[in-house]
């Protein structure tokens, strides 16, 4: 299995006093900053390094040998990632894409590693992120073996309310500039299989879009969790 690992809300750019070690550690990265759709990392970078996002939205994708493209994973501020070169994991056919104006810190990840000797309580939370991501790609295994697609949709529209949704009166709001195309590459099937089942939460009440820009609403959370047991 390739591992690609990240931390979806590392949360270590919030202010600190001076001397803390973050400062220290954005003092000696590159900040970087891409336009919307330019690609960040693609297979044969290899850049050995680690990443933090401190605006923006990304979205980290892998090709397969069959030629499908699958979603892995969704980034935006306060998200860390880095490549094979930190806990021995692979970024063979790994490509990572601007979904809007994004800026981007790069360290080596000598400099990374020394941060992390300074800050051992973030190991605690690697481990656990780490596991999430084995358990996430283990439940999408036997997604795709036993599950409809009504049914994974459903799971990653909670699994989205879960990481990036802001509460209303109504429902959940989830603001991410992803396609109909990038949850049919998430979970495994056609952009218009997406499109039909998103149009029939729609008319069960379970969903709306938002008034502005490419959000969502979730306004039946109970109902679309009904349909992931």
């Amino acid at each position: 299995m390739d591992l690609f690992w990240s931390l979806p809300s590392a949360s270590i750019v919030a202010a600190s006093p001076a001397g803390d070690p973050t400062n220290a550690l954005l003092g000696q990265g590159t900040l970087r900053r891409y336009d919307n759709g330019a690609i960040l990392s693609d297979p044969e970078s290899r850049p050995e390094k680690t990443f933090l996002c401190v605006s923006g939205t990304l979205k980290v994708t892998k090709l397969l040998a069959s030629g499908r493209e699958i979603l892995i994973t969704i980034l935006q501020t306060d998200s860390l990632w880095s490549d094979r070169a930190i806990l021995n994991g692979y970024w063979r056919e790994i490509f990572i894409e601007a979904l809007e104006p994004s800026e981007v810190y790069a360290f080596d990840n000598a400099v990374f590693e020394a941060y992390l000797r300074s800050r051992p309580e973030l190991l605690t939370t690697f481990m656990q992120k780490i596991s999430e991501q084995v358990s996430d790609a283990l439940t999408l295994l036997d997604d795709f073996r036993g599950r409809d697609v009504a049914s994974r949709l459903a799971r990653v529209l909670v699994k989205f309310s879960q990481q990036y949704g802001v509460k209303t009166d109504s429902g959940v709001r989830i603001d991410l500039p992803v396609t109909h195309q990038d949850l049919a590459n998430m979970i495994g099937t056609a952009r218009e299989t997406v499109s039909r089942n998103m149009a029939r939460f729609r008319q069960k009440g379970y969903v709306r879009d938002a008034s502005t820009g490419q959000a969502l609403e979730l306004l039946d959370l109970g109902s679309l969790e009904a349909l992931i047991v």
